[in-house]
């Protein structure tokens, strides 16, 4: 008889990257950002204002003053629209065979909706929405010598007005959104 073994699930679990599709706010994004390598990474980071009172102190009340969620991710392909897209900035234009990025001097920046879909092992599905998001302007590439050459992608989400289906976002409701699909 086992005693620390805790009670689960399967079907919970899961591994690997899935599909990461970028495109505009308040529509579906269908435009695949490609191969992708290694780990993925969604993360939430509130900061709190932490309110104490009595002698001695004593914690009463937690406020959030700040909301920073971001998706990481590394592609492997060399696709200058991407690119574009985690600068904020850049014009792309194809020239006959040439594929074209020129940047620098734009103090705009650009927002895409983010869109991340994960196939479990059991066929379920794990499904991230950023419904406004801009790229962090970080590109540092990776050209290796004997791997893939790598592109980190970061985009961080932003208070959105719609969701994908171009519908107001609710209250307290307007950043992302995880759907979990059980088969």
């Amino acid at each position: 008889m086992s005693y620390n073994v805790p009670t689960y699930e399967t079907a919970r679990m899961s591994f690997g990257p899935g599909i990461i599709y970028l495109g505009a706010p308040g529509a579906t994004p269908t435009v695949e950002v490609g191969a992708v390598k290694g780990d993925s990474e969604l993360s939430i980071d509130l900061t709190k204002l932490e309110i104490f009172a009595g002698s001695p102190q004593s914690l009463i009340k937690t406020y959030t003053l700040k909301e920073d969620i971001r998706i990481k991710f590394t592609g492997i392909e060399w696709d200058l629209d991407n690119l574009a897209y985690v600068l904020g900035a850049g014009i792309t234009s194809v020239s006959g065979a040439k594929e074209i990025l020129e940047f620098g001097g734009d103090m705009d920046t650009t927002n895409r909706a983010v869109y991340s879909v994960h196939r479990q092992p059991d066929g379920g599905t794990i499904e991230i929405q950023l419904f406004k998001a801009e790229g962090s302007g970080k590109i540092s590439i990776s050209m290796k010598e004997a791997d893939m050459h790598e592109f980190p992608y970061e985009f961080v989400a932003m208070e959105g007005t719609v969701d994908f289906s171009n519908v107001a976002l609710a209250e307290n409701k307007k950043k992302f959104k995880i759907i979990r699909t059980k088969v």
